[in-house]
């Protein structure tokens, strides 16, 4: 069984409208050549195979707010619009009855949680200031993470009541006029052009258990790289303990 989100509630794949995926980087420099090969920049894997989480979440991300901060990470690119985007987040959520989540509200308003979240393929939060009709599923995205070369983008998925989310992924990027108000060159472009709702896919059940997979797919491959981050070693056995559980889940599957 999944552990659940805490606050916020969680969605179960079978109650999503979208196919479950992965997308996530090769995990070959482990070992686990057979379940997650390496296919570029991101691959494609079965939800249904994934390990279970080695963290209780509860809503308060105890088990990130143990890693020290961490350069780069992804907060850093956009930290000022992150700060003034969640707040125009939260006012056109309340103006279209749409509750976001406690957790993915603490989360965004935590510039010291974003600092310990790094990503091997250069992602960065990229706030949207507003909710965008889903062109499936009937509810609202709300896109909170982009991959640096525009391979891969993240989603809140709420339902139309906001009374459930998920999160989803697509190749396709799902803007509003708010966010191209200021780059005169992209504004038509960028917001007219329409992506496959096809390819959007379920690939967590609730904010958190997203981001935990998230960071520690991330520290695993990071954990292969001779340079080493500075943290103490309560953190790193932590972050050993967690990535060793998770790696020899997979292996049981070869």
């Amino acid at each position: 069984m999944r552990p659940l989100a805490g606050r916020g509630c969680s969605m179960l794949p079978a109650d999503s409208p979208f196919p479950a995926r992965w997308w996530g980087p090769g995990l070959e420099a482990v070992g686990l050549g057979d379940v997650r090969p390496d296919r570029g920049t991101y691959g494609c894997s079965e939800f249904a195979r994934l390990p279970p989480l080695p963290f209780a979440l509860s809503g308060d991300f105890a088990w990130l707010a143990a890693v020290p901060p961490q350069r780069p990470n992804i907060g850093k690119k956009y930290a000022k619009d992150t700060a003034e985007g969640i707040k125009l987040l939260r006012a056109s959520a309340q103006s279209l009855g749409v509750r976001l989540p406690e957790p993915f509200t603490k989360f965004i308003e935590a510039p010291s949680l974003h600092k310990r979240v790094r990503s091997a393929t250069d992602c960065y939060l990229d706030l949207c200031p507003e909710p965008i009709r889903s062109p499936r599923g009937g509810g609202w995205l709300v896109h909170f993470l982009a991959d640096s070369q525009g391979c891969l983008f993240w989603y809140l998925y709420l339902t139309a009541d906001g009374s459930d989310h998920a999160v989803v992924s697509a190749p396709d990027y799902y803007s509003t006029p708010l966010e191209w108000s200021g780059d005169d060159e992209s504004d038509d472009e960028g917001s007219e052009e329409e992506g496959d709702p096809k390819a959007i896919a379920f690939c967590a059940e609730s904010f958190e258990a997203f981001l935990c997979r998230y960071w520690l797919e991330n520290e695993i491959q990071f954990a292969q790289s001779p340079v080493k981050m500075p943290m103490s070693e309560a953190a790193r056995q932590s972050i050993e303990r967690a990535a060793r559980q998770y790696v020899e889940h997979y292996r049981r599957q070869q």
